[in-house]
C-alpha cells in the first residue's frame, strides 16, 4: 500500500503540483521504515544463529538498517525545516531516496546468502545440477 501511494501521489517537483499534498512523503516514509524493519528482522536471524558468517551478516543488516533510518529522518527534518537542509544540498531527496534503496539492496543482497564470505557452504542455494 505504501508503495501505492508513492507511485499514485508523485511528490511536489519543479512546477507539479500534488493533487493530495504529503501523501507520497508519509507513504514514502512508512514504505522505508518497512524496508528498516526487514533490515531489523534479518538481524535477529542471523545473531540467533552465532557462527563467523552469520554475524558479519548481521553487521551489514544493522548498518544498512541505520542507513534507512538515517535517510528517513534526514529527509523528515528537511520537511519540517522547510527544505533548509535542500537549499544547502542539492538534490537532497534523489540522494537520500537512493542511499535508502541501495542500503535495502545491499541487505536483500546479503540475505540471498550468495556471496561465500558471508555464508557458509550448506547455506547457499544448491542448484539441481548440484553447483552453488
Amino acid at each position: 500500500m505504501a508503495a501505492l501511494g508513492v507511485a499514485m501521489f508523485p511528490c511536489e517537483c519543479g512546477t507539479h503540483i500534488p493533487l493530495v499534498p504529503y501523501v507520497h512523503g508519509a507513504s514514502a516514509a512508512v514504505m522505508f521504515s518497512i524496508l528498516a524493519i526487514f533490515c531489523a528482522i534479518f538481524y535477529k536471524r542471523a545473531m540467533k544463529k552465532g557462527f563467523t558468517e552469520a554475524r558479519r551478516r548481521a553487521y551489514i543488516y544493522a548498518v544498512c538498517g541505520w542507513v534507512i533510518v538515517g535517510c528517513i529522518a534526514v529527509l523528515t527534518a528537511d520537511n519540517f525545516l522547510g527544505g533548509a537542509i535542500e537549499q544547502r544540498v542539492a538534490r537532497l531527496v534523489f540522494y537520500g531516496e537512493n542511499a535508502g534503496l541501495m542500503a535495502f539492496g545491499i541487505s536483500w543482497l546479503t540475505a540471498s546468502k550468495w556471496l561465500p564470505v558471508i555464508s557458509r557452504q550448506d547455506e547457499r542455494l544448491v542448484l539441481l545440477d548440484g553447483s552453488s
